[in-house]
């Protein structure tokens, strides 16, 4: 992919639908008594991996403009590969535990790094069988069942998806269920939003005060559910927008409030831009970038277009990260790092934060890692840079954006796929 510095951008784009709650509404609706119909569904390489996954485990699941899902459960009898999906494999894991026998959940090579140990130790103090086959916390892995005791302790620190994975099956256990976390719960706006959607599919699980409590005995409902728009796709819009001096609005974000990246227009107005957020829209204008202090511990997704952003603004900006960061599809706060100073930025580490003195982006060719949000994040910097930015592995934006470039484009850059 390689992006060219660009005058301002102007126009409107619509974001596409939310990959995290398309992969919550697959992995419940293949739980659910009864069809579902998944309305703006997003399919990208991530979600298409827990369509499959929901296919291999029983149910009948027909895409098109809508996603249908005819449930029908079993233990998977092949082996369930996640591709590059850290969520798909979390959220399926407890999910495998609730049958009896055994699946292996694996994963590409980067997936297979990263961290499983906080749901195998779950899952087997809720009486459930799991292992990592090579005996090193990461996949692959084995889960099987059947889960039946009512307490354990979860590793919460590293990421939400474990506990979202145990919100979304314990209710199906015969019992109740309470799940204490330990440490800071790493991004709870998602463990959230994995609550409230399954309530809407006839759960209630209650997350408060560090524990997640089950209705043990409870079912979903196959229901008519809408996905909402994608905050984590329009950030690299917006975020474009501003490193450019434009003017641009993302529409289709009604009722994404709940997404933890909706932080992203005040990120944006800490660096200068004007923003408004109405009716399911959000506008960003930009003149001249500052450099600001944001915190993106909540949101860590957004942490590699925020800091291109501080790349573009005149001043030094600190962006806070967090640990967690570290065990993403690379290891996003050393892999932005290297972005910044392929392109000629100057930036340091400093802990899990990075300092970044903006205002000069030279351009150059940087080495995505195979992460589909460095990709992007270095696409936007590109835009304002001296000479623009190519970037390894650009097809990688397909992981959770397939339509970037065309969106991109269509409000003024010029992006290509080289």
């Amino acid at each position: 992919m390689h992006s060219e510095p660009s005058g301002p951008l102007s126009g409107s784009v619509t974001a596409p639908g939310s990959k995290s709650i398309t992969h919550r509404a697959v992995v419940i609706a293949m739980l659910a008594e009864g069809e579902s119909i998944i309305r703006n569904p997003l399919y990208c390489d991530d979600t298409l991996r827990s369509m499959d996954a929901a296919a291999l485990m029983g149910s009948v699941v027909s895409r098109g403009r809508t996603l249908r899902i005819r449930p029908s459960l079993r233990q998977a009898p092949d082996v369930i590969n996640a591709g590059n999906s850290g969520t798909t494999a979390r959220l399926l894991s407890s999910v495998c535990a609730l049958l009896p026998g055994h699946a292996v959940i694996t994963g590409d090579a980067s997936l297979r790094t990263r961290p499983m140990e906080p749901v195998i130790r779950a899952v087997r103090q809720l009486g459930g069988r799991a292992f990592s086959t090579l005996g090193s916390g990461t996949l692959p892995a084995v889960f099987g069942g059947v889960m039946h005791r009512g307490y354990a302790t979860l590793q919460a620190d590293l990421s939400s998806q474990f506990a979202s994975s145990l919100a979304i099956s314990c209710p199906l256990k015969e019992g109740d269920t309470e799940i204490r976390l330990k440490g800071r719960v790493q991004s709870p706006s998602y463990l959230r939003l994995t609550v409230e959607t399954a309530a809407l599919f006839g759960c209630r699980s209650v997350f408060e005060e560090g524990t997640i409590y089950c209705a043990g005995g409870s079912s979903y409902h196959g229901r008519d559910f809408t996905v909402t728009g994608d905050f984590s796709s329009a950030a690299f819009i917006l975020s474009a927008a501003a490193v450019t001096g434009g003017s641009v609005t993302v529409r289709g974000l009604k009722g994404s409030g709940a997404q933890a990246d909706a932080s992203i227009a005040g990120m944006l107005a800490s660096f200068g831009c004007s923003t408004r957020v109405r009716g399911g829209s959000v506008t960003v204008h930009a003149e001249e970038l500052s450099g600001a202090d944001i915190d993106c511990t909540a949101s860590p997704d957004l942490f590699p277009v925020v800091c291109a952003v501080a790349a573009a603004a005149r001043g030094r900006s600190r962006i806070h990260g967090s640990r967690a960061l570290r065990f993403k599809e690379s290891d996003r706060i050393e892999a932005t790092l290297a972005m910044l100073h392929s392109l000629g930025v100057r930036a340091a580490a400093d802990g899990d934060d990075l300092v970044i003195e903006g205002g000069r982006i030279v351009g150059g060719r940087v080495e995505s890692m195979g992460d589909h949000r460095i990709a992007m994040a270095a696409c936007v910097a590109g835009l304002s840079s001296k000479k623009g930015c190519t970037i390894s592995d650009g097809e990688s934006h397909s992981v959770s954006y397939p339509s970037f470039i065309r969106d991109i484009c269509s409000i003024g850059a010029e992006v290509t796929l080289a």
